[in-house]
């Protein structure tokens, strides 16, 4: 069990490598788009392919898959105590729904707790004892739903172009209060209060159902794939894994197909995004295997261990670089020096994280959560 463990741990810290390589764009821009970053030099454009084919839209549908399988474990654990599970579970979502809330509020709007919390509250309410044939039929139907997104994205970014200009401003030489007001749309007008409100009031279903289409795909999976114990005796699984790496190659030549501004290829682009998350999985799981005892291991276990609070720390630390409330920066560094920052951001994460793990046995986040999950009770 604890082998299992590691190599989730593990996953999931080198998964927030990831996250935050794909983020740095939105931090340093407010956008992901090439046509307003513009970058100009080769090592920029080298830099943003390198985001936008290798990273992007393949890195959180491995945090679904984590997420989902931690949902069975959990039940599981629940359950061997013979503990109603519903209840923590509820409670996790709520806490995870809050949790983002904040985040958006007072740090950075690119949060996916919400999102996760929003999506945990279909899953109790649809899923949660389902059959593992029906979280993969249902696995597959949204992805496939999700594929035709892919049309939409780049008119409905086109049409945000203006709005994003307004926030580059903001961002860049904003007070902290006049981009906490931007981020939650509460302006000085009173149609903004209003709206604010009533879009908390009657806009959360509409948010639920949205998270669980954008993530809900490989939650499934996960959930699927904690049933048959996926991670469970890994070491005699490795045919099956080797097999499945192969979609690392497909899925970046599918990626590839972002230069070719065509329906077919933003579909093709699509699928290559599944396909390259799912091989990331299995060929991170093989180097686990090979490098189990490896330091480099147990320092992406420790990161993992501890990845809400690296996650919300991460947001933290880029704000206060590029935004003007900061150090400023927004917008001035460049994708390819952003590229370099998140490296060194994420290194001293692997350090401190494994620092913090020889004291304590869970962050900081990660315990008010879990007070809130148990009701203070232990666990």
């Amino acid at each position: 069990m604890k082998k299992r463990m590691e190599v989730l741990d593990s996953l999931r810290g080198f998964s927030l490598l990831g996250i935050l390589i794909a983020n740095m764009l939105y931090f340093q821009y407010g956008t992901i788009t090439k046509e307003e970053i513009e970058p100009s030099t080769w090592w920029d454009q080298a830099a943003f392919y390198f985001t936008k084919i290798v990273v992007e839209a393949s890195v959180y549908p491995i945090f679904g898959f984590l997420f989902g399988y931690g949902i069975i474990l959990f039940v599981g654990s629940l359950e061997k105590r013979e503990l109603n599970a519903r209840g923590p579970l509820w409670r996790r979502a709520i806490g995870l729904v809050v949790l983002g809330a904040l985040h958006i509020a007072f740090v950075w709007d690119g949060d996916i707790l919400l999102t996760y919390g929003a999506a945990l509250i279909m899953i109790i309410l649809f899923f949660l004892k389902r059959q593992v044939k029906t979280w993969l039929v249902w696995s597959g139907i949204l992805a496939g739903l999700m594929l035709p997104s892919m049309f939409y994205k780049e008119n409905l970014l086109a049409l945000l172009a203006e709005e994003a200009d307004k926030a580059a401003v903001i961002f860049s030489s904003g007070t902290y209060l006049e981009v906490m007001q931007h981020r939650i749309g509460l302006g000085d007008d009173e149609f903004g209060l209003i709206f604010w409100i009533v879009g908390l009031a009657i806009g959360f279903i509409l948010v639920a159902v949205m998270a669980f289409f954008a993530v809900g795909s490989f939650i499934l999976l996960g959930m699927a794939a904690a049933k048959v114990d996926l991670f469970n005796d890994i070491e005699q699984k490795q045919r099956l894994l080797k097999r499945v790496t192969w979609l690392v190659p497909v899925g970046l030549l599918c990626k590839a197909f972002l230069v070719w501004e065509h329906p077919v290829g933003t579909l093709i682009y699509g699928f290559g995004t599944y396909a390259l998350a799912i091989g990331y999985i299995a060929l991170f799981t093989l180097l686990f295997i090979k490098l189990k005892d490896h330091k480099i291991m147990h320092r992406f276990a420790s990161v993992g261990r501890l990845s809400l609070s690296n996650y919300l720390l991460q947001s933290i630390i880029c704000t206060t670089i590029f935004y003007g409330y900061g150090f400023g920066y927004f917008g001035k560094l460049g994708v390819a020096l952003g590229l370099v920052l998140a490296l060194i951001v994420y290194g001293l994460q692997l350090v401190g994280s494994r620092l913090y793990v020889q004291r304590f046995s869970i962050g900081p986040v990660e315990w008010l959560l879990r007070k809130f999950v148990y009701l203070g009770k232990a666990k």
